[in-house]
């Protein structure tokens, strides 16, 4: 339940309770069209969500300072008479909970698990009532309505403080919880709390809180594990997978996102996929309550992703801690996804692995692509006799040829000499065999090809992604873009990169992975074009990618994928609304400003706009604001101290900054002026 707050080390809960007796609803508000998620900015001192129950429409907003919980509603629209909706507030929950409520100073009180509750309201409860458990509540609504008071009183286990909306429309609740032996915790002067425009502000800035409320909003505790994690979406997490979902690559995406905010939360969701990884060493597609898919994996991009969360803090215990498990998923790949003599890789379900639902079917292989209904894998014969699809796949080759990169330099920052040989050596044999096979001199473009020789006649923007492994000449690259990448007919136009080219005749099918557009990809070719040197082509997409978002977002849409025709999320029933990767869209405009990869390491830029202020993002020196004045001078700030450790008036993209204490460095671009300078003034200030 979005809107319920739990206090962990006491066990306390507040649960809040909207009844409308117009329809006799009892909501608890699940995730669904009653809640819609509003936002969480960086540092996670507030909550708002917009409330729609039987017409009646409510701003929630909770707000944390000095160790008090505010809460304020605000009534937008009345369903019905105010007298007839009821705000209800619960406390319950932990070992021996026991709540007591005063009317003569309004305050309620609590204990559990050796701390204390307080709670008082603006306007003081219509009346407070004792029950049960939540269920208790709820039926007495249902079968009682609000006129009995029976349960009325003033001590028990589960408290509920009811208001309705005639008497409190808008309403400032203030609660703290403090250790039992703590003195007395007096409130500050009860006062009403502005809410927040997510929608105003620079564009980076738009996007980098965008990425945060919904990481921050799908960040949920995994009750079956005992761990916190970042779910998929809220609305998936519960019924569709029986209390918690690790599906591989997409928790991975939530890690790197939280890269740019947290480095604790990043960690939360890569121990969830570690903590699954079988003893033949790959890590499961997907774990949920009710099944594990161990006979399959997903592309291998757990290394990048540690690696960049390694670059921003500089965290050696990351690689320490990781690296093994990392490298076993590495050998794994090749040790059961060889597609015959070809020195390729192919997807498949390993038969002797689990029993995971679809497990030894053409389904559970292509499952693994992430790409589960792809046209890339409709002509792919599919060997039941070896689980395997039959066709080398341009993405996972790609992709594992960065795995087997990134675990050379963690190898090399290790100590590993004869790991970062050993997979030095894998990794340009690899590329080899990409380039040499997987290139359609025909059709001038990386294509799948089967193991008969013949290439798969749908293409998808995982064409792209040998350029991020470092993988196609200058000439091949460019006979792509202008081919494929900016074609209306193939991947180009208003809303882009759609999963399979328009003209294909998949494209028009509208569902999932056939036509409809999906933040992985973007994410992927638009790293595949930083790395080629095609800084424009890079922001164009990341241009593209923001508009589309930018389309959803101002109606509180983060879509699990979005149309490549209208650019909406709900133009079909199969996507979620509030799906965490739909973040990589917003995150190629902040990664536009600054960004960290294994082969641009620490980037920096101008930002697009004047006068602005972009950030606070994670950094090897803390957290960091990327700024910029009315004019062309830019530099980057300490978020909480000031200092400012580069200054420049350079117009392209900064990369390989080393800041801290050695000697500051930084690669320029190669189109420089003359007039374009940079300073690192924390280490060599400028003169008075």
């Amino acid at each position: 339940m979005p809107a319920e707050l739990r206090h962990f080390a006491s066990g306390l809960i507040m649960t809040p309770v909207l009844y409308a007796a117009s329809e006799n609803n009892v909501s608890l508000l699940m995730p669904g069209k009653e809640v819609s998620f509003g936002p969480r900015p960086i540092g996670e001192q507030s909550i708002e969500l917009d409330l729609g129950v039987s017409g009646t429409a409510l701003n929630w907003l909770y707000t944390r300072q000095d160790g008090i919980l505010g809460l304020d509603w605000e009534t937008r629209a009345f369903g019905e008479w105010g007298l007839r909706f009821w705000v209800v507030l619960c406390f319950h929950g932990g070992d021996g909970a026991r709540f007591t409520y005063d009317r003569n100073t309004n305050t309620l009180e609590g204990t559990s698990g050796g701390y204390r509750l307080r709670v008082c309201s603006g306007k003081a409860p219509l009346m407070a009532t004792f029950h049960d458990n939540l269920d208790d509540l709820v039926n007495e609504y249902r079968e009682k309505g609000y006129f009995y008071l029976a349960s009325r009183g003033t001590e028990g286990t589960f408290a509920a403080l009811r208001f309705n909306l005639e008497e409190a429309p808008d309403m400032h609740v203030e609660a703290s919880v403090v250790p039992a032996d703590a003195g007395h915790v007096p409130f500050p002067a009860i006062a009403a709390v502005e809410h927040s425009d997510p929608s105003s502000g620079p564009v980076a800035q738009q996007a980098l809180n965008a990425v945060h409320d919904v990481m921050a909003w799908n960040h949920v505790h995994d009750f079956i594990n005992g761990r916190p994690y970042t779910a998929l979406s809220r609305f998936w997490n519960t019924q569709k997978f029986g209390g918690f979902g690790v599906w591989l690559d997409d928790i991975l995406y939530n890690a790197l996102c939280w890269g740019n905010f947290r480095e604790d939360h990043a960690v939360d969701n890569l121990d969830a996929v570690f903590a699954h990884q079988t003893e033949a060493g790959n890590f499961p597609c997907l774990v949920t309550g009710y099944d594990a898919w161990d006979d399959r994996t997903q592309p291998p991009i757990a290394s990048y992703v540690i690696w960049t969360l390694y670059q921003r803090s500089g965290n050696r215990s990351l690689l320490e801690r990781y690296y093994p498990g990392l490298l076993r998923n590495y050998r794994w790949w090749w040790d059961r996804r060889q597609l015959g003599d070809t020195g390729l890789l192919a997807f498949g379900t390993s038969l002797d692995a689990g029993d995971g639902l679809y497990k030894g079917t053409k389904l559970a292989a292509k499952d693994e692509s992430t790409m589960d209904n792809s046209p890339l894998h409709d002509p792919v014969p599919f060997d039941e006799t070896t689980g395997m699809l039959l066709a080398a796949d341009v993405a996972v080759n790609s992709i594992t040829v960065i795995d087997g990169e990134v675990l050379a330099l963690m190898a090399a920052e290790l100590g590993y000499a004869d790991d970062q040989s050993d997979l030095a050596q894998r990794v340009e044999t690899h590329k080899q065999r990409i380039a040499d096979w997987l290139w359609d001199e025909d059709r001038e473009i990386f294509a799948n090809r089967m193991i008969d020789g013949s290439f798969v006649p749908s293409l998808a923007p995982t064409s792209f992604y040998p350029l991020a492994a470092g993988i196609g000449t200058p000439e091949q690259v460019d006979r792509m873009i202008a081919r494929y990448l900016n074609d209306e007919q193939k991947f180009g136009g208003e809303w882009v990169l759609p999963s399979v080219t328009r003209d294909d005749p998949a494209y028009v099918d509208n569902v999932y992975w056939r036509g409809r557009i999906w933040g992985p990809l973007n994410f992927w070719v638009h790293q595949g074009l930083r790395r080629a040197g095609r800084d424009e082509d890079a922001r164009t997409l990341a241009n593209k990618s923001w508009s589309l978002f930018a389309r959803n977002w101002q109606h509180r849409l983060c879509g699990e994928n979005f149309s490549a025709e209208t650019g909406d999320v709900h133009d079909q029933p199969d996507t979620d609304g509030f799906y965490a990767w739909g973040t990589l869209l917003p995150a190629l405009t902040v990664s536009e400003v600054m960004d960290f990869s294994p082969w641009q390491g620490w980037s920096v830029m101008r930002p697009a706009e004047p006068d602005v202020r972009i950030g606070p993002l994670q950094s090897p020196v803390g957290p960091c604001m990327v700024c910029r004045d009315r004019g062309d001078v830019w530099w980057v700030e300490h978020a909480e101290h000031g200092t400012v450790f580069v200054e420049s008036n350079v117009r392209g993209r900064i990369t390989q900054l080393r800041l801290g204490s050695a000697e500051p460095a930084a690669t320029l671009p190669d189109t420089m002026q003359e007039d374009e300078w940079i300073l690192f003034p924390s280490h060599d200030p400028k003169p008075a």
